[in-house]
């Protein structure tokens, strides 16, 4: 079969006296994927409740800042956008689902650029049937606004390096400009962005034919876009004491026990669910057949270059972080499907086996939605086996905290004037922030994250404020706030959850009178 059949993306293959043919237009058939993609995840986004990273980024969004403390500002700024029109809840993650319909043709792209349009079908077909990438695609989280960048930046470059036959390549101009706009963008969503860069510089360097470019202008030019573009987190930081690159980089750090092995098996555990097992096996196998190629085939090496860093950097930082969350290296891993696609494709060519892979993954990830989706949303499981221990039920970061909102106001609460909220979380200031739909001050009583930022404590001074938030998560925080109010009264408690449990169990102080401003974390002072 020669290349310029699989370029057209119209080869026929026969098996077992069987004759299969590619759509003759396998952009019409990516069209199609995207299509169903794009309602199921629209499904999906107004039926699964906001996790609690969501929550926390739709309450910080409310402020629109150069950069924010713990994340790039991209996200928060396209949610910033859409709630004068959206609102504060699920209806904000729709251009996030729009914006990964965007991200799934790039890959399309991609790949037809790199392998032919039949391997651009069968990437974009193994993303949708990918556990993380599915679910998650549509999220209002900086991976999404991450995602779609690298694909751009790496399919802008891609074209440049692999131009198509009896086509010119693209001005060395316009491919740098545009791809440091991308990268440039990229570093507006999330840090990873300085991965995909290590990982183009690995394989510019370590390509002989590539070393020209190193000679020319061009790059060097558009690495000083990529800097512009990302010039508002470097404001923020010097503003406020480099906190936020602190923060990050003190992740990658060692933290205690080494290694921390559980810690790095639970991570690649979690890697394996998130991209999930029918995916994952033959992702890996086409990575193997890869890497043993080496360097010499020229367009895998290039996937494999602007992947694995992020994937490996992330898996090996695990063995001493802190906290390592599998997430941080699914966009490594979508660079890497157009491998996955090329692997499909050439195995297609010769059996049945990619689809019948495919029918059996799509019947898998539709039972594995559902059982998702529906525990998390009605707790299904925990009716039939309960436990004591709330913290050990991950999907409890899943249940919105509007009942809190319909409580305080049926208490009145709401309809007092200078009131404010303080948690020991902000996980949980996020929730309430969230649900009450920015209606009052938040304060954490700790480490604040981004809402060290939002206000300056000593407006405060002089109001009363509600203490509340999940009482697993309120421990000493009553007692380390007496010293600032003139007294503390308890109210009722409160308690929601799915199905009518009591999962949320939400002690409500009454702080009267805020002697003085409460005290910021040392990040938000400039103390190291």
């Amino acid at each position: 079969m020669s290349d310029e059949a699989v370029r057209v993306g119209r080869p026929a293959w026969s098996h077992a006296g069987v004759t299969w043919q590619l759509a003759l237009a396998p952009e019409r058939t990516v069209a199609a994927v995207i299509a169903i993609s794009l309602v199921f995840r629209g499904i999906l986004a107004m039926t699964l409740s906001l996790s609690a990273d969501e929550a926390y980024g739709i309450g910080v969004a409310h402020d629109l800042q150069l950069s924010y403390f713990d994340h790039a500002p991209l996200s928060y700024w396209i949610i910033h956008v859409f709630q004068p029109l959206l609102g504060d809840g699920r209806a904000l993650r729709l251009p996030f689902v729009v914006m990964f319909a965007f991200t799934t043709w790039l890959l399309f792209v991609l790949t037809r650029q790199l392998f032919g349009a039949r391997a651009g079908v069968w990437a974009v077909v193994a993303l949708s049937l990918s556990g993380f990438f599915t679910l998650a695609g549509g999220w209002a989280l900086p991976d999404g606004p991450l995602m779609l960048c690298l694909v751009a930046a790496a399919t802008t470059i891609a074209r440049a390096f692999f131009p198509e036959q009896h086509h010119a390549p693209p001005s060395p101009w316009r491919t740098w400009i545009v791809a440091g706009l991308w990268i440039g963008l990229a570093g507006l969503s999330k840090y990873h962005a300085a991965l995909f860069v290590a990982g183009l510089l690995v394989y510019v360097v370590a390509s002989p034919r590539r070393w020209s470019l190193l000679r020319h202008p061009a790059p060097w030019v558009g690495a000083v876009v990529a800097v512009a573009v990302v010039m508002p987190i470097i404001l923020w930081n010097a503003q406020h004491h480099w906190a936020s690159f602190a923060f990050q980089s003190a992740r990658a750090l060692h933290d205690g026990d080494f290694p921390k092995i559980d810690q790095f098996l639970t991570n690649l555990g979690g890697q394996f669910a998130y991209v999930l097992p029918w995916v994952l096996v033959p992702m890996l196998m086409a990575i193997g057949q890869a890497v043993r190629s080496g360097a010499a085939p020229d367009r895998t090496w290039y996937c494999l270059c602007t992947g694995l860093p992020i994937v490996l950097f992330f898996t090996v930082v695990a063995l001493w972080a802190g906290r390592s969350f599998p997430h941080w290296e699914m966009p490594g891993w979508l660079l890497l499907y157009p491998v996955l696609g090329d692997y499909l494709a050439r195995e297609a060519a010769v059996r049945s086996r990619p689809r019948t892979w495919a029918t059996v993954s799509a019947v898998l990830l539709a039972i594995f939605a559902v059982v998702v989706v529906g525990y998390v949303e009605t707790g299904f499981g925990k009716l039939l086996i309960t436990t004591e221990d709330t913290r050990r039920d991950p999907a409890l970061d899943f249940i919105e905290w509007t009942p809190l909102r319909d409580e305080l106001q049926a208490r009145g609460l709401l309809a007092k004037d200078g009131l404010f909220v303080v948690s020991g979380s902000p996980s949980d200031i996020g929730a309430i922030d969230q649900a009450l739909g920015d209606a009052m001050p938040m304060q954490v009583f700790g480490d604040a994250k981004e809402y060290a930022f939002r206000i300056d404590p000593k407006v405060l001074v002089g109001r009363d404020a509600l203490i509340m938030g999940r009482r697993d998560r309120m421990t000493g925080v009553v007692e380390g706030l007496t010293p600032y109010f003139d007294s503390i009264e308890e109210l009722p408690s409160f308690a929601f959850g799915r199905s009518g449990m009591k999962e949320i169990d939400v002690p409500i102080y009454y702080g009267h009178v805020l002697k003085k401003p409460l005290p910021l974390p040392p990040y938000a002072r400039g103390v190291d």
